[in-house]
């Protein structure tokens, strides 16, 4: 691959990680609104935030195919052991700056994942009170959980 095309892998690279740094502070945000949201059982408001929700995972979904396969035309896995090894290669100053970005970026995907899980008992803790109080139970080989 030719250096100058390189160079403009790396750079939007670089640059998309930076912007899902910012998705992803973002879905934070997203999904302590939707804890409050659900906590407080406000349909209309659970209603709002899902279209808002909808296009920012449409976002970050995008930019997960794109860094991908700029991995890949970079001659990476398109995975976390990819980007290391990439990373390990970039030059020390470059190095240097999108090691911590990078890092910065895993630190908030699961954060988000860990939010995402706790958001998902709740509610699943709340369709089993439904259940209850309307006197549902669970089918043969179907758990608690409708699963």
């Amino acid at each position: 691959m030719p250096m100058n095309k390189r160079r403009q892998y790396l750079q939007s690279l670089v640059q998309g990680v930076q912007q899902d740094v910012g998705r992803y502070q973002q879905l934070s945000v997203q999904l302590d609104e939707q804890y409050l949201l659900l906590g407080q059982h406000d349909v209309e408001g659970l209603n709002r935030f899902n279209l808002n929700h909808t296009e920012l995972m449409k976002e970050i979904q995008q930019q997960a195919q794109t860094r991908s396969q700029q991995l890949n035309a970079l001659g990476f896995d398109p995975n976390e052991r990819g980007m290391a090894r990439l990373i390990e290669q970039l030059p020390d100053p470059i190095q240097a700056r999108f090691s911590p970005l990078w890092l910065r970026l895993e630190n908030l995907l699961l954060q988000c994942k860990q939010k995402n899980e706790r958001n998902g008992q709740l509610l699943a803790s709340q369709v089993e009170t439904i259940r209850r109080l309307l006197g549902q139970t669970p089918s043969y080989g179907e758990s608690s959980l409708g699963i």
